[in-house]
Protein backbone atom coordinates (compact mmCIF):
# COMPACT_ATOMS: atom_id res chain seq x y z
CA UNK A 1 0.00 0.00 0.00
CA UNK A 2 1.07 3.39 -0.55
CA UNK A 3 1.94 5.43 2.57
CA UNK A 4 1.04 9.13 3.70
CA UNK A 5 3.65 11.65 3.24
CA UNK A 6 3.89 13.15 6.36
CA UNK A 7 3.68 16.70 6.59
CA UNK A 8 6.08 17.63 8.98
CA UNK A 9 8.97 18.81 7.03
CA UNK A 10 8.32 21.90 5.73
CA UNK A 11 9.31 23.24 8.98
CA UNK A 12 12.27 25.98 8.95
CA UNK A 13 15.82 25.15 10.31
CA UNK A 14 18.21 28.14 11.38
CA UNK A 15 21.36 29.28 10.85
CA UNK A 16 24.02 31.93 11.20
CA UNK A 17 26.59 34.15 9.85
CA UNK A 18 28.20 37.58 10.09
CA UNK A 19 29.01 40.68 8.59
CA UNK A 20 32.37 41.72 8.15
CA UNK A 21 32.49 44.84 9.43
CA UNK A 22 33.92 47.08 12.41
CA UNK A 23 31.65 49.46 13.04
CA UNK A 24 30.84 49.18 16.70
CA UNK A 25 26.49 50.13 16.32
CA UNK A 26 24.09 48.50 14.60
CA UNK A 27 20.88 49.84 12.55
CA UNK A 28 19.16 49.84 15.68
CA UNK A 29 21.46 51.58 18.25
CA UNK A 30 22.62 48.87 19.82
CA UNK A 31 26.33 47.50 20.55
CA UNK A 32 27.16 45.49 17.86
CA UNK A 33 29.15 42.27 18.06
CA UNK A 34 32.37 41.65 17.86
CA UNK A 35 32.90 39.60 14.36
CA UNK A 36 35.35 37.71 15.91
CA UNK A 37 33.23 36.70 18.92
CA UNK A 38 30.66 35.55 16.11
CA UNK A 39 30.21 31.94 15.34
CA UNK A 40 27.80 29.27 14.29
CA UNK A 41 27.89 25.44 14.76
CA UNK A 42 25.45 23.39 12.98
CA UNK A 43 25.05 19.72 14.47
CA UNK A 44 24.00 17.23 12.63
CA UNK A 45 21.77 14.61 14.34
CA UNK A 46 21.78 10.56 12.73
CA UNK A 47 18.77 9.18 13.57
CA UNK A 48 17.84 4.84 12.56
CA UNK A 49 15.31 2.55 13.21
CA UNK A 50 16.37 -0.75 13.41
CA UNK A 51 14.57 -4.15 14.44
CA UNK A 52 15.91 -7.75 14.99
CA UNK A 53 19.05 -5.84 13.86
CA UNK A 54 17.56 -4.98 10.75
CA UNK A 55 17.58 -1.30 9.54
CA UNK A 56 14.34 -0.53 8.82
CA UNK A 57 15.01 3.45 8.17
CA UNK A 58 16.90 6.12 8.74
CA UNK A 59 17.59 10.04 8.50
CA UNK A 60 19.45 13.32 9.68
CA UNK A 61 18.61 16.68 11.00
CA UNK A 62 20.10 19.96 11.89
CA UNK A 63 20.58 21.66 14.86
CA UNK A 64 22.04 25.09 14.75
CA UNK A 65 23.48 26.81 17.45
CA UNK A 66 24.80 30.34 18.01
CA UNK A 67 27.90 32.04 19.94
CA UNK A 68 27.06 32.81 23.62
CA UNK A 69 28.32 37.02 22.45
CA UNK A 70 25.74 36.91 19.90
CA UNK A 71 23.04 35.32 21.77
CA UNK A 72 23.33 37.58 23.96
CA UNK A 73 22.93 40.63 22.08
CA UNK A 74 20.29 39.17 20.01
CA UNK A 75 18.04 36.92 22.54
CA UNK A 76 14.49 36.86 20.79
CA UNK A 77 16.82 35.28 17.96
CA UNK A 78 18.25 32.79 20.02
CA UNK A 79 14.70 31.76 21.33
CA UNK A 80 13.47 31.68 17.61
CA UNK A 81 16.44 29.28 16.76
CA UNK A 82 15.65 27.06 19.17
CA UNK A 83 12.27 26.61 19.15
CA UNK A 84 12.84 25.95 15.98
CA UNK A 85 15.47 23.37 17.02
CA UNK A 86 12.79 21.75 18.81
CA UNK A 87 10.31 21.34 16.42
CA UNK A 88 12.60 20.34 13.93
CA UNK A 89 14.08 17.56 16.10
CA UNK A 90 10.70 15.91 16.71
CA UNK A 91 9.08 16.35 13.44
CA UNK A 92 11.89 14.35 12.19
CA UNK A 93 11.93 11.63 14.92
CA UNK A 94 8.17 11.44 14.10
CA UNK A 95 9.01 11.20 10.74
CA UNK A 96 11.77 8.15 10.41
CA UNK A 97 9.91 6.26 13.52
CA UNK A 98 6.77 6.41 11.07
CA UNK A 99 9.00 5.20 7.91
CA UNK A 100 9.96 1.89 10.22
CA UNK A 101 6.45 1.31 10.92
CA UNK A 102 6.21 1.77 6.82
CA UNK A 103 9.19 -0.35 5.91
CA UNK A 104 7.47 -3.28 7.84
CA UNK A 105 4.22 -3.37 6.07
CA UNK A 106 5.57 -3.02 3.20
CA UNK A 107 7.75 -6.29 3.23
CA UNK A 108 10.36 -4.56 1.34
CA UNK A 109 13.79 -6.28 1.16
CA UNK A 110 15.34 -2.78 0.79
CA UNK A 111 14.20 -0.82 3.81
CA UNK A 112 17.48 1.05 4.26
CA UNK A 113 15.87 3.33 1.48
CA UNK A 114 13.22 4.74 3.77
CA UNK A 115 14.59 7.82 4.77
CA UNK A 116 14.43 11.47 5.56
CA UNK A 117 17.68 13.83 5.53
CA UNK A 118 17.60 17.49 6.65
CA UNK A 119 20.55 19.85 5.45
CA UNK A 120 20.95 23.51 6.46
CA UNK A 121 23.01 25.99 3.87
CA UNK A 122 23.57 29.23 6.03
CA UNK A 123 23.69 32.56 3.97
CA UNK A 124 23.74 35.01 6.10
CA UNK A 125 24.09 36.72 9.52
CA UNK A 126 24.52 39.98 10.77
CA UNK A 127 22.49 42.69 13.07
CA UNK A 128 19.60 42.64 10.57
CA UNK A 129 18.76 39.54 9.50
CA UNK A 130 19.81 35.88 9.65
CA UNK A 131 18.77 33.97 6.59
CA UNK A 132 19.26 30.06 5.89
CA UNK A 133 18.46 27.52 2.95
CA UNK A 134 17.02 24.29 4.52
CA UNK A 135 17.13 21.25 1.97
CA UNK A 136 15.06 18.27 2.92
CA UNK A 137 15.04 14.99 1.33
CA UNK A 138 12.86 11.28 1.98
CA UNK A 139 11.54 8.57 0.53
CA UNK A 140 8.72 6.43 2.17
CA UNK A 141 8.10 3.93 -0.08
CA UNK A 142 6.42 6.25 -2.59
CA UNK A 143 6.69 6.57 -6.62
CA UNK A 144 9.92 8.77 -6.34
CA UNK A 145 11.81 10.65 -3.61
CA UNK A 146 10.44 14.21 -2.61
CA UNK A 147 13.05 16.64 -2.13
CA UNK A 148 11.90 20.58 -0.76
CA UNK A 149 13.76 23.79 -0.49
CA UNK A 150 12.73 26.23 2.07
CA UNK A 151 14.53 29.22 3.54
CA UNK A 152 13.90 31.44 6.56
CA UNK A 153 14.84 35.48 6.95
CA UNK A 154 14.97 35.82 10.70
CA UNK A 155 14.68 39.69 12.16
CA UNK A 156 17.39 39.24 14.49
CA UNK A 157 15.77 42.56 16.85
CA UNK A 158 12.58 40.90 16.99
CA UNK A 159 12.66 37.10 16.31
CA UNK A 160 10.35 37.64 13.78
CA UNK A 161 10.32 35.33 10.71
CA UNK A 162 10.22 37.94 7.55
CA UNK A 163 7.89 37.29 4.30
CA UNK A 164 9.63 39.15 1.06
CA UNK A 165 7.53 41.80 1.02
CA UNK A 166 8.77 43.66 4.12
CA UNK A 167 12.13 44.27 2.89
CA UNK A 168 10.79 45.30 -0.94
CA UNK A 169 9.17 48.37 -2.03
CA UNK A 170 7.42 47.42 -5.14
CA UNK A 171 5.66 43.94 -4.42
CA UNK A 172 4.07 44.31 -8.05
CA UNK A 173 7.30 44.71 -9.30
CA UNK A 174 9.36 42.23 -8.26
CA UNK A 175 6.26 39.83 -8.83
CA UNK A 176 6.89 40.75 -12.58
CA UNK A 177 10.71 40.59 -12.40
CA UNK A 178 10.55 36.66 -10.97
CA UNK A 179 7.71 35.99 -13.28
CA UNK A 180 9.82 37.12 -16.34
CA UNK A 181 13.02 35.84 -15.12
CA UNK A 182 11.35 31.97 -14.47
CA UNK A 183 9.97 32.02 -18.28
CA UNK A 184 13.24 32.87 -19.47
CA UNK A 185 15.24 30.78 -17.80
CA UNK A 186 12.76 27.98 -18.17
CA UNK A 187 11.07 28.57 -21.34
CA UNK A 188 10.28 24.97 -21.50
CA UNK A 189 8.31 25.00 -18.57
CA UNK A 190 6.40 27.82 -19.25
CA UNK A 191 3.21 26.48 -20.65
CA UNK A 192 2.95 23.71 -17.88
CA UNK A 193 3.42 26.30 -15.27
CA UNK A 194 0.31 28.28 -16.37
CA UNK A 195 -1.57 25.03 -17.05
CA UNK A 196 -0.67 23.89 -13.54
CA UNK A 197 -2.25 26.70 -11.59
CA UNK A 198 -5.27 27.70 -13.45
CA UNK A 199 -7.60 26.17 -11.08
CA UNK A 200 -5.86 27.48 -8.31
CA UNK A 201 -5.80 31.01 -10.08
CA UNK A 202 -9.44 30.95 -10.55
CA UNK A 203 -9.58 31.87 -6.69
CA UNK A 204 -6.86 34.65 -6.29
CA UNK A 205 -5.60 37.21 -8.92
CA UNK A 206 -5.40 34.87 -11.89
CA UNK A 207 -1.37 34.49 -11.86
CA UNK A 208 0.79 32.61 -9.99
CA UNK A 209 3.55 34.94 -9.21
CA UNK A 210 1.46 37.62 -8.41
CA UNK A 211 -0.62 34.91 -5.57
CA UNK A 212 2.39 34.26 -4.19
CA UNK A 213 3.60 37.12 -3.52
CA UNK A 214 0.21 38.02 -1.50
CA UNK A 215 0.34 35.14 0.19
CA UNK A 216 3.97 35.50 1.74
CA UNK A 217 4.78 32.03 0.00
CA UNK A 218 8.14 32.80 -1.55
CA UNK A 219 11.29 31.06 -0.69
CA UNK A 220 13.37 33.47 -0.52
CA UNK A 221 16.72 34.94 0.90
CA UNK A 222 18.74 38.54 0.27
CA UNK A 223 22.60 37.97 -0.08
CA UNK A 224 25.44 40.95 -1.65
CA UNK A 225 24.21 38.75 -4.73
CA UNK A 226 20.71 39.99 -5.19
CA UNK A 227 17.37 37.93 -4.16
CA UNK A 228 17.43 34.45 -5.07
CA UNK A 229 14.04 32.71 -5.24
CA UNK A 230 13.66 28.77 -4.65
CA UNK A 231 10.91 26.73 -6.09
CA UNK A 232 10.54 23.12 -5.06
CA UNK A 233 9.03 20.14 -7.37
CA UNK A 234 4.98 20.70 -7.21
CA UNK A 235 5.07 24.39 -6.58
CA UNK A 236 4.83 26.18 -9.79
CA UNK A 237 4.35 22.62 -11.97
CA UNK A 238 4.25 18.95 -11.97
CA UNK A 239 7.44 16.51 -10.51
CA UNK A 240 9.21 15.46 -14.30
CA UNK A 241 10.01 19.51 -13.94
CA UNK A 242 12.62 19.33 -10.88
CA UNK A 243 13.21 21.75 -9.00
CA UNK A 244 13.60 25.55 -10.15
CA UNK A 245 15.53 28.32 -8.85
CA UNK A 246 16.25 31.91 -9.80
CA UNK A 247 18.63 35.03 -9.48
CA UNK A 248 17.50 39.00 -9.07
CA UNK A 249 20.48 40.52 -8.84
CA UNK A 250 21.68 43.38 -6.65
CA UNK A 251 21.65 45.80 -10.02
CA UNK A 252 18.06 44.58 -11.11
CA UNK A 253 16.85 44.99 -7.68
CA UNK A 254 19.00 48.12 -6.24
CA UNK A 255 16.06 50.43 -6.18
CA UNK A 256 13.47 47.90 -4.78
CA UNK A 257 15.37 46.86 -1.59
CA UNK A 258 14.81 49.07 1.41
CA UNK A 259 17.95 50.46 2.71
CA UNK A 260 17.98 48.60 6.22
CA UNK A 261 18.03 45.16 4.54
CA UNK A 262 21.12 45.86 1.89
CA UNK A 263 23.52 43.34 3.46
CA UNK A 264 27.31 43.41 3.27
CA UNK A 265 29.59 40.67 1.43
CA UNK A 266 30.18 38.04 4.09
CA UNK A 267 33.65 35.16 5.01
CA UNK A 268 30.66 32.24 5.89
CA UNK A 269 33.39 29.44 5.88
CA UNK A 270 35.17 31.58 8.97
CA UNK A 271 32.21 31.52 10.91
CA UNK A 272 30.20 28.68 10.38
CA UNK A 273 31.46 25.26 11.55
CA UNK A 274 30.11 21.58 11.37
CA UNK A 275 29.71 18.61 13.99
CA UNK A 276 27.91 15.61 14.54
CA UNK A 277 26.16 13.90 17.39
CA UNK A 278 25.75 10.50 18.12
CA UNK A 279 23.96 8.02 16.47
CA UNK A 280 19.63 8.39 17.86
CA UNK A 281 18.06 5.01 17.76
CA UNK A 282 14.41 5.03 17.39
CA UNK A 283 11.77 2.06 17.39
CA UNK A 284 9.18 1.75 14.78
CA UNK A 285 5.89 3.78 15.61
CA UNK A 286 2.49 2.21 15.97
CA UNK A 287 -0.26 2.62 13.58
CA UNK A 288 -2.44 5.50 14.90
CA UNK A 289 -5.70 3.54 13.94
CA UNK A 290 -6.06 5.76 10.63
CA UNK A 291 -5.72 5.55 7.19
CA UNK A 292 -2.40 5.66 5.65
CA UNK A 293 -2.95 5.58 2.03
CA UNK A 294 -1.08 7.94 0.15
CA UNK A 295 -3.34 10.13 -1.38
CA UNK A 296 -6.52 11.57 0.83
CA UNK A 297 -9.90 12.59 -0.48
CA UNK A 298 -12.56 14.40 0.74
CA UNK A 299 -15.19 12.61 2.80
CA UNK A 300 -18.28 11.01 0.75
CA UNK A 301 -20.82 13.42 0.26
CA UNK A 302 -24.30 12.47 -0.93
CA UNK A 303 -24.38 9.46 -3.46
CA UNK A 304 -21.20 7.81 -3.95
CA UNK A 305 -20.94 7.13 -7.57
CA UNK A 306 -19.78 3.37 -8.11
CA UNK A 307 -15.81 2.97 -10.83
CA UNK A 308 -16.22 -0.17 -12.95
CA UNK A 309 -12.93 0.53 -14.46
CA UNK A 310 -10.22 2.79 -15.29
CA UNK A 311 -10.38 1.72 -18.46
CA UNK A 312 -12.75 1.73 -21.60
CA UNK A 313 -16.35 0.90 -20.45
CA UNK A 314 -19.86 0.87 -22.20
CA UNK A 315 -22.05 -0.59 -20.32
CA UNK A 316 -25.16 -2.77 -21.66
CA UNK A 317 -27.42 0.08 -20.69
CA UNK A 318 -25.96 2.51 -22.75
CA UNK A 319 -27.82 3.43 -26.28
CA UNK A 320 -26.30 2.35 -29.54
CA UNK A 321 -23.58 4.86 -31.21
CA UNK A 322 -25.34 7.72 -33.00
CA UNK A 323 -25.34 7.23 -36.96
CA UNK A 324 -24.32 10.41 -37.91
CA UNK A 325 -22.06 12.37 -36.11
CA UNK A 326 -20.75 16.46 -36.69
CA UNK A 327 -17.33 17.47 -38.97
CA UNK A 328 -15.10 20.48 -38.39
CA UNK A 329 -13.48 22.11 -40.78
CA UNK A 330 -11.02 24.80 -39.69
CA UNK A 331 -11.77 28.99 -40.89
CA UNK A 332 -9.22 30.78 -39.07
CA UNK A 333 -5.80 30.56 -36.88
CA UNK A 334 -4.92 32.91 -35.08
CA UNK A 335 -0.95 31.80 -33.60
CA UNK A 336 0.73 33.79 -31.16
CA UNK A 337 3.75 33.39 -28.26
CA UNK A 338 0.75 32.71 -25.85
CA UNK A 339 -2.53 33.33 -26.21
CA UNK A 340 -4.25 34.88 -22.84
CA UNK A 341 -7.62 32.84 -23.24
CA UNK A 342 -9.35 35.39 -20.63
CA UNK A 343 -8.84 38.31 -23.40
CA UNK A 344 -9.73 36.01 -26.08
CA UNK A 345 -12.93 34.90 -23.91
CA UNK A 346 -14.09 38.80 -23.44
CA UNK A 347 -12.98 39.69 -27.45
CA UNK A 348 -15.73 36.83 -28.18
CA UNK A 349 -18.13 37.21 -25.90
CA UNK A 350 -17.72 34.56 -23.60
CA UNK A 351 -17.21 34.10 -19.83
CA UNK A 352 -13.68 31.95 -18.46
CA UNK A 353 -14.64 28.48 -18.33
CA UNK A 354 -14.50 27.16 -14.85
CA UNK A 355 -16.45 24.52 -12.75
CA UNK A 356 -19.37 27.02 -10.79
CA UNK A 357 -21.92 27.66 -14.00
CA UNK A 358 -25.52 27.74 -15.27
CA UNK A 359 -26.40 26.71 -18.22
CA UNK A 360 -30.00 27.47 -18.49
CA UNK A 361 -31.14 24.47 -17.04
CA UNK A 362 -28.85 23.89 -14.24
CA UNK A 363 -25.89 25.16 -12.20
CA UNK A 364 -23.29 23.49 -11.13
CA UNK A 365 -21.21 23.92 -8.23
CA UNK A 366 -17.84 22.02 -6.79
CA UNK A 367 -17.37 21.03 -3.32
CA UNK A 368 -13.96 21.11 -1.53
CA UNK A 369 -11.45 21.24 -3.59
CA UNK A 370 -8.85 19.54 -1.22
CA UNK A 371 -5.13 20.31 -0.80
CA UNK A 372 -4.45 22.15 -3.77
CA UNK A 373 -7.88 24.14 -3.72
CA UNK A 374 -9.29 22.63 -7.17
CA UNK A 375 -9.48 18.58 -6.81
CA UNK A 376 -12.91 18.71 -6.50
CA UNK A 377 -14.42 14.90 -6.05
CA UNK A 378 -18.11 16.50 -5.41
CA UNK A 379 -20.47 17.83 -7.26
CA UNK A 380 -23.69 19.96 -6.55
CA UNK A 381 -26.52 19.79 -9.31
CA UNK A 382 -29.18 22.83 -9.13
CA UNK A 383 -32.10 24.15 -10.32
CA UNK A 384 -31.41 26.60 -12.63
CA UNK A 385 -34.69 28.93 -11.92
CA UNK A 386 -35.44 27.28 -8.40
CA UNK A 387 -31.91 26.81 -6.96
CA UNK A 388 -33.24 23.66 -5.55
CA UNK A 389 -30.27 21.49 -4.96
CA UNK A 390 -31.63 18.44 -6.99
CA UNK A 391 -28.51 15.81 -6.32
CA UNK A 392 -25.36 15.44 -4.68
CA UNK A 393 -22.62 13.44 -6.51
CA UNK A 394 -19.36 11.92 -4.42
CA UNK A 395 -17.38 11.27 -7.81
CA UNK A 396 -14.33 10.54 -5.48
CA UNK A 397 -14.44 6.62 -6.34
CA UNK A 398 -15.01 7.27 -9.90
CA UNK A 399 -11.98 10.02 -9.80
CA UNK A 400 -9.49 7.99 -8.05
CA UNK A 401 -10.49 4.02 -7.02
CA UNK A 402 -11.29 1.39 -6.18
CA UNK A 403 -12.33 0.44 -9.33
CA UNK A 404 -14.24 -3.10 -9.63
CA UNK A 405 -10.49 -5.01 -9.78
CA UNK A 406 -9.73 -2.84 -6.60
CA UNK A 407 -7.13 -0.37 -8.51
CA UNK A 408 -6.46 3.09 -7.50
CA UNK A 409 -5.48 6.01 -9.18
CA UNK A 410 -1.72 6.87 -8.95
CA UNK A 411 -2.67 10.57 -8.82
CA UNK A 412 -5.20 12.32 -7.22
CA UNK A 413 -7.58 13.29 -10.43
CA UNK A 414 -10.44 15.18 -9.86
CA UNK A 415 -14.04 16.61 -11.59
CA UNK A 416 -12.78 19.48 -14.76
CA UNK A 417 -16.10 19.98 -16.08
CA UNK A 418 -19.64 18.50 -16.08
CA UNK A 419 -22.50 19.35 -18.16
CA UNK A 420 -26.08 17.36 -17.89
CA UNK A 421 -28.36 16.53 -20.62
CA UNK A 422 -31.46 14.41 -21.43
CA UNK A 423 -31.20 12.14 -18.31
CA UNK A 424 -27.28 12.14 -18.52
CA UNK A 425 -24.74 13.42 -16.76
CA UNK A 426 -21.40 13.46 -18.42
CA UNK A 427 -18.68 14.78 -16.47
CA UNK A 428 -14.26 14.82 -17.74
CA UNK A 429 -11.95 13.77 -15.11
CA UNK A 430 -8.38 13.99 -14.61
CA UNK A 431 -4.80 15.10 -12.80
CA UNK A 432 -3.08 18.18 -13.51
CA UNK A 433 0.43 16.65 -14.48
CA UNK A 434 1.85 14.68 -17.47
CA UNK A 435 0.40 11.14 -18.83
CA UNK A 436 3.70 9.89 -17.05
CA UNK A 437 2.71 10.00 -13.98
CA UNK A 438 -1.00 8.81 -14.30
CA UNK A 439 -1.95 7.36 -17.86
CA UNK A 440 -5.05 6.57 -17.30
CA UNK A 441 -6.73 10.10 -16.67
CA UNK A 442 -8.14 12.75 -18.57
CA UNK A 443 -11.71 11.04 -19.46
CA UNK A 444 -15.11 11.37 -20.04
CA UNK A 445 -17.75 9.78 -17.95
CA UNK A 446 -21.69 9.43 -18.58
CA UNK A 447 -24.18 8.74 -15.77
CA UNK A 448 -27.32 7.67 -15.97
CA UNK A 449 -29.57 10.06 -13.74
CA UNK A 450 -32.23 7.49 -13.22
CA UNK A 451 -29.63 4.76 -11.83
CA UNK A 452 -26.60 6.49 -11.16
CA UNK A 453 -24.75 4.30 -12.47
CA UNK A 454 -21.91 5.00 -15.11
CA UNK A 455 -22.96 3.91 -18.79
CA UNK A 456 -19.32 4.69 -20.68
CA UNK A 457 -16.01 5.61 -20.05
CA UNK A 458 -14.16 7.27 -22.80
CA UNK A 459 -10.37 6.52 -23.29
CA UNK A 460 -7.83 8.41 -21.56
CA UNK A 461 -6.05 11.30 -22.62
CA UNK A 462 -8.99 13.15 -24.44
CA UNK A 463 -10.07 15.78 -22.43
CA UNK A 464 -8.24 17.77 -20.11
CA UNK A 465 -9.34 21.03 -21.06
CA UNK A 466 -11.11 24.11 -19.05
CA UNK A 467 -14.71 22.51 -20.66
CA UNK A 468 -16.03 20.31 -23.39
CA UNK A 469 -19.08 20.94 -25.04
CA UNK A 470 -22.41 18.73 -26.97
CA UNK A 471 -22.99 19.69 -29.88
CA UNK A 472 -26.33 17.20 -31.67
CA UNK A 473 -24.89 13.37 -30.52
CA UNK A 474 -21.16 14.36 -30.26
CA UNK A 475 -18.87 15.61 -27.54
CA UNK A 476 -16.15 17.96 -28.76
CA UNK A 477 -13.40 17.76 -26.25
CA UNK A 478 -9.73 18.51 -25.90
CA UNK A 479 -6.12 17.00 -24.50
CA UNK A 480 -2.93 18.24 -24.64
CA UNK A 481 -0.07 18.72 -22.38
CA UNK A 482 4.14 19.95 -22.64
CA UNK A 483 5.67 18.04 -24.49
CA UNK A 484 2.69 15.34 -25.12
CA UNK A 485 0.69 15.07 -28.85
CA UNK A 486 -2.14 18.22 -28.76
CA UNK A 487 -5.57 17.01 -30.25
CA UNK A 488 -9.25 18.38 -30.56
CA UNK A 489 -11.99 14.86 -29.90
CA UNK A 490 -14.89 14.18 -31.40
CA UNK A 491 -16.41 11.59 -29.28
CA UNK A 492 -19.73 9.81 -29.55
CA UNK A 493 -22.40 11.21 -27.14
CA UNK A 494 -24.58 7.66 -26.20
CA UNK A 495 -21.56 5.03 -26.43
CA UNK A 496 -18.48 8.35 -25.65
CA UNK A 497 -16.35 5.86 -28.75
CA UNK A 498 -13.53 8.09 -30.41
CA UNK A 499 -14.86 9.55 -33.77
CA UNK A 500 -12.35 11.99 -35.05
CA UNK A 501 -9.37 13.39 -34.03
CA UNK A 502 -7.95 16.58 -35.11
CA UNK A 503 -4.20 18.30 -34.69
CA UNK A 504 -3.87 21.27 -32.83
CA UNK A 505 -0.76 23.40 -32.53
CA UNK A 506 -1.06 23.17 -28.22
CA UNK A 507 -3.44 22.22 -25.39
CA UNK A 508 -6.55 23.22 -26.01
CA UNK A 509 -7.74 25.24 -22.34
CA UNK A 510 -11.21 26.34 -23.60
CA UNK A 511 -14.19 25.71 -26.25
CA UNK A 512 -17.29 27.47 -27.45
CA UNK A 513 -19.58 26.95 -29.21
CA UNK A 514 -21.80 29.90 -30.62
CA UNK A 515 -24.57 28.81 -33.98
CA UNK A 516 -22.43 26.90 -36.13
CA UNK A 517 -19.40 28.17 -34.94
CA UNK A 518 -16.89 26.74 -32.70
CA UNK A 519 -14.30 28.77 -31.32
CA UNK A 520 -11.31 27.18 -29.70
CA UNK A 521 -8.46 28.57 -27.71
CA UNK A 522 -5.30 26.64 -27.13
CA UNK A 523 -1.94 27.75 -25.04
CA UNK A 524 -0.93 29.75 -28.37
CA UNK A 525 -3.47 29.72 -30.94
CA UNK A 526 -7.14 30.82 -31.49
CA UNK A 527 -8.72 28.48 -33.94
CA UNK A 528 -12.34 28.94 -35.49
CA UNK A 529 -14.07 26.02 -36.82
CA UNK A 530 -17.47 25.62 -39.56
CA UNK A 531 -19.76 22.97 -37.64
CA UNK A 532 -20.37 20.79 -40.20
CA UNK A 533 -24.48 18.83 -39.28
Amino acid sequence: MKKKIIAGLLIFASSFSILGCSATQNSFGDEKVSDSKIGVTVVNHPLEVKQDGKLLAHGSYPEILISEEYAKAYPNLKNTLDEENQMRQESSEEMISDFGRYALESGDENTDDYNEDITVDIVRADDIMFSYVLSDSYYSGNEHPVHYTNTCNIDVKTGHTMNLKEVITDKNQVASMIKDKVYEKYPENKEEIENYYVCYCAGGDGDVFTDKMNDNSYSWILTDEGIHIYFSAYELASYETGEMDIMLTKDEISNLVQDLFRPESQDLDSIVKFETADMTELQPSEPSGEEDDYYTYDEPVGLTVANPTFHRYVSDKAKPAAEKHITLTETSKDKSDWLDTSVWAEKNGFEEAFLSYGDGNYYYAPGAGGEWGYEYTTLFLYDYETNELLRTYDLSVLCNGPDEEEEHSSSSQYIHWAKAMDGVLYVSLGHNGYASEEPWSSYVVAIDMSSDKVLWRSEPLVSNASNFQIVDDTIICGYGFTAEPDYLYLLDKNTGEKVEQIKVESGPEQIEVVGDTLYVATYNTAYTYKINR
